[in-house]
């Protein structure tokens, strides 16, 4: 038994003990092996639900249902969208996974559906005090037990990190075309940044505009040439890069691979070891094993703090080629306050020591 078992059946021990709490184990830890050593030591028959945030993690779970040989027809499967539908069901078992990710209306279902239902566990791998604290009032569910990051590269579960920060400022000289003007990034950014500033002091809604600033640091100039010049620094090595847009993803001049990619043998052979350099859009952080990486570049990432903090443990979990077998991972921002904001909020999960800013 690894110490990845022994640890996986503790805390579904400990779930066992109250049925009813958050596990918040590092992403990578195995949360859904620890689930199903809670379930098996309850009734085999018992009525279950499991709810995600996405489709694809559903075939996670039916994999590992398989691998382990766990077998239960009274499993209902859902994803937090659509737990609605289900509110005024009861089960014995309801498993919320990444339950960090539900949203306020989200929330507001499983006061509902949990009013019905005695047996709740919730997982999460990046919990931030915010949002732990939410679902607390919310909802009444507290964390009962928590596995850290750095016990697990402790006790060797996952590989030790060096995170490096790229800044770069916005491209104020490149003219780009904005519903018929001519502006750089720059500009359109603070122009956007002043609206949404004159919308928030007057108590109108701003999420459109954010959006819109958002989407503008997506599609970063200044990021894409920073992306470029790590590529070529480590042009021999073998670097996985996570873009958030397709037109980013395809305009590095390294192979990319995406949804509205018609070729999947690319993305294959480079997951076998073949090839040096690929760009990814959503695609290949999750239930993908890689031949060793050298480096993972990350050009984007969003508002959302757990976000971020479970991509950069994901890419924990990749073997890696380097010489002292850490995981190299690099975060491309701008130096614009707004996005430095939502990158300090990330990286509030991780040690600062191991953290270095170019």
């Amino acid at each position: 038994m690894t110490i990845r078992d022994k640890r996986q059946k503790e805390f579904a021990d400990v779930w066992l003990k109250e049925k009813h709490g958050i596990l918040n184990l590092c992403p990578r830890f195995g949360k859904i092996y620890t689930t199903i050593n809670a379930l098996e030591k309850l009734n085999p028959h018992c009525t279950v639900l499991i709810a995600y945030p996405d489709l694809k993690i559903k075939d996670s779970w039916e994999e590992d249902f398989e691998t382990r040989g766990y077998t239960n027809p009274n499993i209902t499967y859902t994803t937090h969208l659509s737990l609605h539908k289900l509110k005024d069901k009861l089960f014995d078992v309801i498993v919320i996974d990444e339950i960090h990710l539900l949203s306020e209306a989200q929330i507001e279902v499983c006061k509902e559906l949990f009013a019905n239902n005695e047996q709740i566990l919730g997982l999460t791998g990046t919990l931030s005090s915010w949002t732990e604290r939410t679902i607390e009032e919310q909802l009444d569910l507290h964390v009962i037990a928590t596995y850290t990051i750095e016990k697990a590269i402790e006790e060797g579960v996952i590989v030790d990190y060096e995170i490096h920060v790229i800044r770069v400022p916005l491209d104020n000289v490149t003219l780009q075309d904005y519903k018929g003007k001519k502006k750089t990034e720059k500009k359109q950014f603070d122009a956007l940044t002043w609206v949404v500033n004159k919308l928030q002091n007057s108590g109108s809604d701003t999420m459109f505009m954010r959006l819109a600033r958002m989407r503008l640091i997506q599609s970063s100039l200044a990021k894409v040439k920073a992306t470029k010049a790590l590529l070529s620094k480590h042009a021999n090595e073998r670097v996985l890069v996570f873009c958030g847009v397709t037109k980013i993803a395809d305009s590095l001049g390294i192979p990319s691979y995406h949804s509205k990619s018609t070729e999947k043998k690319l993305f294959e052979e480079f997951a076998e070891g073949e090839g040096n350099h690929l760009a990814v859009v959503k695609i290949g952080n999750t239930g993908v094993t890689y031949k060793p990486l050298d480096k993972v570049i990350i050009n984007y990432f969003d508002s959302n703090a757990e976000n971020l903090a479970q991509k950069i443990n994901r890419c924990m979990a990749f073997e890696y080629n380097t010489p002292d077998k850490k995981a190299h991972i690099y975060i491309v921002s701008t130096t614009e306050p707004t996005e430095l904001k939502w990158l300090k909020k990330a990286l509030e999960f991780f040690d600062e020591n191991k953290i270095k800013y170019v």
